[in-house]
């Protein structure tokens, strides 16, 4: 099994990891890159300490693989999260409404008068966002960086957690 220092491991491979994380994460997941690089780091320096890697494939191989499966685990968790909050949305306007069930409609036009609250600049990224766009198309069609596409829909959940019933918690599962 042959000795491996770490700072050369991570300049050999970080291209690798990058790209594997940036071609496997979801696009409106992309501002977790930096944390799911740190984990695939962390995971191959625990490994490697350990004596994880066996030497049957190339070390670039197995860090390939740890990067794609860092990245598929934060699209699985960022996912639930939405889940979570769409639910948090629907229970506080059940709750807020007295209404128990609603038609389509009605959860629809909630949805919508919300949004209406929303700052302008905030709401015209944020419905491209819902509408499945990527960060780049955003950015294309709002005709702004990457950066302030990201920057916008995170004061827009700010906002949200400020202005709507529920209060810094309300994302939080009861």
């Amino acid at each position: 099994m042959p000795e491996f220092d770490f700072e050369t491991v991570v300049k050999e491979t970080k291209h690798l990891v990058l790209k594997t994380v940036g071609d496997t994460l979801i696009d409106r997941f992309d501002d977790s890159t930096e944390d799911v690089v740190q984990e695939v780091y962390f995971r191959v320096f625990k490994s490697l300490e350990k004596g994880g890697f066996d030497g049957r494939s190339k070390i670039s191989t197995w860090i390939y693989t740890i990067a794609r499966n860092e990245a598929l685990r934060m699209n699985d968790k960022r996912l639930r999260e939405e889940e979570k909050a769409k639910r948090y949305l629907v229970k506080n306007k059940v709750q807020l409404s007295g209404v128990r069930e609603e038609s389509s409609f009605e959860k629809e036009e909630w949805i919508e008068s919300v949004m209406k609250q929303i700052p302008e600049k905030y709401r015209q990224t944020l419905r491209l966002y819902l509408a499945g766009k990527t960060m780049e198309e955003i950015a294309k069609e709002l005709e702004i960086r990457e950066g302030t596409v990201k920057s916008r829909l995170f004061r827009t959940k700010e906002w949200v957690r400020k202005n709507i019933p529920g209060g810094r918690n309300e994302f939080q599962e009861s």
